[in-house]
């Protein structure tokens, strides 16, 4: 990387944030040119080092091309069309994997057995959101039914791994493993089927597909797809096609997170696969606060609806929140929305901000917690009503959630319409009323997810895609499309 002589295409914002974030890396590296499609920048430098035309390039002496933009499909486009080798061109994302090929860092133990399917789940840097705790709820139900299971990750929190550790998962962290090259394709080979998670890891699961069995299981709303992804199909543009595709097993958490992906891909999915969450149940809890207590649990942004909550809880007249507590539970920060929220909040005197808290904090919340409030506009599932009814609680969830099509409106739980305070009132209205009906209702949550949350039961489903992808894949190879 030192010796190499480099060519940044982009002189922009995202050069000038990559810059400050990796000072270390710029530091070492030989940049002979700049190249740039605003003409009044050129014959000017960066530094010391010229910013040219990007026609300029075919007089230019170089060993590789880095793409410093968001958006790149065009400018790799532009530089195919003026000669320049596809081999030569690098995402900075892909540029800051250069050197690191080849590098495993192993956390556990792992002791493969001859009788066992070894199963390779790769997924996004691990941290403490849905998409990292569906993977490791994932890899436990599959070692409970036998597999030999390993957790990769370009990254991971080091409170992650330490849990990790404490639940004998086998994790290996591998730098690169989002841009596969021959070193972390040669590892891959000695798994029997690969699991890869998201939507973000569309290069990944395309390339591991050409010499192992993938499943790809698919988490994103239509809000992810409309904002984020367009940046993931643009930065890897080549995959970006059914053909690319043709290998894969794909499936989706939810007939929404369905819906979203076949609106970009029609009819490409066809499979649902809901996840499993482990068994918390509490029976016999002690409540220590004497209130009814309504929470919304989850960071505060727009998607999350957390105004419409407020707004339906200022709805509710000075009898009927008597004896009542409204608790906003998740990080909150600074931004407009947040700050709205707060200012809202503080209007209203039953409500409780308790900002984040740990898991052990919210299993104490959660003794006192009555019902579980989920007001998003969009969710695939919903984490947290799936935890509420594991916990035999009264949920009530908008209908632009995944979990709603487990749900009968007042018989196991309320559906409102998403976006909605006035639905979302008259739901929180009912409940204020109908005190009798708790108990059933709460059963009926609980049945729910012994039905069809249950670690057993996920276990079952994953086990049967698991196979399913394994045989479809071969017959997908021999030419005889399952």
């Amino acid at each position: 990387m030192i010796n190499e002589k480099i060519v940044l295409f982009g002189t922009g914002g995202k050069l000038k944030y990559e810059k400050e974030k990796h000072p270390e890396i710029f530091n070492q590296l030989n940049i002979v040119a700049c190249l740039d499609n605003n003409g009044a920048l050129h014959k000017k430098v960066a530094g010391e080092i010229p910013i040219l035309s990007p026609e300029e390039i075919c007089g230019l002496e170089y060993d590789k091309i880095i793409l410093m933009a968001d958006y790149v499909k065009d400018m790799w486009h532009q530089l195919m069309a003026l000669g320049v080798s596809t081999d030569k061109i690098l995402l900075w994302s892909q540029f800051l994997c250069e050197g690191r090929h080849g590098i495993f860092v192993e956390y556990g133990s792992q002791f493969f057995h001859d009788d066992r399917k070894k199963v390779l789940m790769i997924s996004t840097d691990l941290n403490y959101n849905g998409g990292t705790i569906a993977v490791l709820h994932a890899a436990k139900a599959l070692m409970q039914r036998g597999y030999s299971v390993t957790v990769s990750a370009p990254g991971a929190e080091p409170k992650l791994i330490e849990e990790m550790r404490r639940q004998k998962i086998y994790l290996v962290i591998a730098p690169a493993i989002h841009f596969p090259q021959e070193e972390e394709i040669e590892w891959i080979r000695h798994f029997d089927v690969v699991l890869v998670n998201v939507f973000q890891m569309l290069r990944c699961a395309c390339i591991v597909s050409r010499v192992r069995p993938v499943l790809w299981w698919l988490h994103e709303s239509s809000a992810g797809y409309t904002r984020a992804y367009p940046l993931t199909k643009d930065n890897h543009w080549e995959y970006d096609n059914t053909d690319a595709m043709k290998y894969l097993h794909i499936m989706a958490v939810s007939g929404k997170a369905k819906e979203n992906f076949n609106y970009y891909y029609p009819s490409r999915v066809r499979e649902i696969l809901p996840y499993g969450i482990p068994d918390t149940y509490m029976r016999d809890r002690k409540k220590e606060h004497k209130k009814h207590i309504f929470a919304v649990i989850g960071e505060v942004y727009r998607l999350k609806a957390q105004m419409i909550f407020l707004e339906a809880v200022s709805m509710l007249t000075e009898k009927e929140r008597d004896h009542v507590e409204f608790w906003l539970i998740g990080k909150c920060g600074n931004d407009p929305y947040a700050s709205e929220v707060k200012q809202k909040a503080r209007g209203i005197s039953e409500i409780k901000m308790l900002g984040e808290l740990t898991r052990e904090q919210m299993r104490a919340a959660y003794e006192n917690i009555d019902i579980v409030v989920c007001p998003s506009l969009e969710e695939t599932m919903s984490l947290t009503i799936t935890e509420g009814m594991m916990l035999g609680k009264i949920c009530i969830t908008t209908d632009g959630t995944g979990i709603a099509d487990y749900m009968i409106d007042k018989v196991n739980g309320l559906v409102c319409k998403a976006g909605s305070a006035d639905e979302l009132y008259l739901k929180m209205k009912w409940i204020l009323e109908h005190t009798k009906r708790w108990v059933q209702i709460r059963k009926q949550a609980r049945k729910t997810y012994e039905t069809y949350f249950t670690m057993e039961k996920f276990g079952l489903r994953l086990q049967k895609a698991i196979e399913d992808t394994i045989h479809e894949s071969g017959d997908e190879r021999q030419g005889n499309p399952a």
